[in-house]
C-alpha cells in the first residue's frame, strides 16, 4: 500500500506520527478542506486524497472522522471509497453521509442498511428530508459599515490609541454604536486555516498576506493588527473570521512575541474573544477597511491548488514536528487550562 503513494504523501504520514505527537487530525482536516476547494478535482487529486485520507481515517478518533463526514457529505466530488467507509461507521460519523451524500446510490444504501442494521437503515429512510446546512464552507458575511472614510479613519486611530480596558469597552459596544451595514465580505474556512498555518510556521509575510486575503484589508492595516503589542486587533480579526477559540490561542502564542511570551496575556485575550460578538468584530474590521480604502487590494488571490495545499500541509506539519516538546506544550495551553 505504502509503495503506491507518492513520496510527498508518505512524508506527510511520517510527520503525522512524529515523536509521539498525534497531529493526524490536523493533517486530515487540512487535506480534506484542500481537496474540497476543487469543485471538479482531477483523477490524480482524488486518488492522492483517497490514499492518504483512508490511512489517516483508520487510526483517527470518532471526532476527527465525524468532522470529515460533515465536510464531505455535501461535496459532489467526494471520493466514493471515502463515502462508503464513512457511511458504514458508527452513527455519529455515518449520519451526515447517509442523509446527504449524493455519492451513495440506491444500491449502496440498500447494502449499507442490510450490513449495518436498523439504525443506519432508519437514517437512510429519511434521506433528502433534512435540508443541508449552509454554513459548512463559508462563515457568515463580514459587513462593511456605511461610514465616511474620514470618520472611519478617526475611529480606527481612536481604537489603536486606546489601552486594553478602553478597547474592550469599544468592542463590547461597537455593534450598538455603528448601524448595520449592507456590503458583505465572505470569509472561507480555508482562509482561516491558511492564516493559522502561516502563524504556526512563523512566516511573517504569509501571515500578512493571508490576513489581507481573508479580511479584504490593506498590507498597512494587516501589519498594524499583527504588530500591535496589546493584542486586541488580532482577537477582533480572529473573531471576524470565525476562527475556533483554540486556534486563536495557538496564533496568539506565535504571531507576536510580545503577546506570546505572557501566558497571562494570552488568557486575557482568549477571555475577550469569548466576550465580544462576531458582529462587533466585523464592524471594527470594516472600519479598518473604510479607513484605508486607497490601499485596499484590487483583487483576490487565486485559491491554491490541491497540490499546493498538500505541500503547505507538509511544510506546516514538518515545522510543528521539529518544535521542542516544551514549545508544543505551550500550544496546548488552551486545551489544558
Amino acid at each position: 500500500m505504502k509503495s503506491s503513494i507518492s513520496p510527498t504523501l508518505d512524508g506527510l504520514l511520517d510527520l503525522a506520527q512524529h515523536d509521539g505527537a498525534d497531529i493526524r487530525p490536523t493533517l486530515l482536516r487540512v487535506i480534506t478542506d484542500g481537496y474540497m476547494q476543487n469543485v471538479m478535482p482531477t483523477p490524480q487529486d482524488e486518488r492522492q486524497y483517497t490514499q492518504l485520507a483512508m490511512r489517516l481515517l483508520e487510526q483517527a478518533d470518532i471526532a476527527a472522522r465525524a468532522a470529515v463526514a460533515v465536510r464531505l457529505a455535501h461535496h459532489p466530488a467526494a471520493p466514493r471509497a471515502i463515502i462508503q467507509l464513512l457511511a458504514r461507521d458508527v452513527l455519529e460519523v455515518a449520519e451526515p453521509v447517509l442523509r446527504h451524500s449524493s455519492r451513495l446510490t440506491p444500491a449502496d444504501c440498500e447494502a449499507i442498511a442490510k450490513e449495518c442494521g436498523p439504525f443506519h437503515g432508519a437514517i437512510i429512510a429519511e434521506r433528502g428530508r433534512t435540508p443541508a446546512p449552509n454554513n459548512l464552507a463559508v462563515t457568515p458575511p463580514l459587513p462593511s459599515p456605511d461610514i465616511h472614510a474620514s470618520r472611519a479613519s478617526e475611529l480606527c486611530e481612536l481604537f489603536f490609541a486606546a489601552d486594553s480596558p478602553e478597547r474592550r469597552l469599544i468592542l463590547l459596544n461597537l455593534e450598538y454604536a455603528i448601524p448595520q451595514p449592507g456590503e458583505a465580505h465572505a470569509v472561507a474556512f480555508a482562509d482561516v486555516w491558511r492564516f493559522e498555518m502561516a502563524a504556526l510556521r512563523h512566516q511573517s509575510e504569509a501571515v500578512l498576506r493571508e490576513l489581507q486575503h481573508a479580511l479584504g484589508i490593506s498590507n498597512r492595516i494587516a501589519l498594524r493588527i499583527v504588530n500591535d503589542e496589546l493584542g486586541e486587533p488580532i482577537v477582533a480579526a480572529a473573531k471576524a473570521m470565525n476562527m475556533p477559540a483554540e486556534a486563536l490561542q495557538r496564533v496568539l502564542l506565535f504571531v507576536n512575541p510580545k503577546i506570546g511570551q505572557s501566558v497571562e496575556r494570552v488568557y486575557e485575550l482568549a477571555t475577550l474573544y469569548n466576550e465580544i460578538s462576531m458582529d462587533a468584530a466585523r464592524r471594527l474590521i470594516a472600519i479598518f477597511r473604510a479607513a484605508d480604502v486607497a490601499e485596499q487590494p484590487s483583487s483576490r488571490r487565486t485559491p491554491p491548488t490541491w497540490h499546493h495545499t498538500v505541500e503547505s500541509a507538509r511544510r506546516a506539519l514538518s515545522e510543528i514536528a521539529r518544535q521542542p516538546v516544551a514549545q508544543r506544550d505551550r500550544r496546548d495551553f488552551g486545551a489544558t487550562g
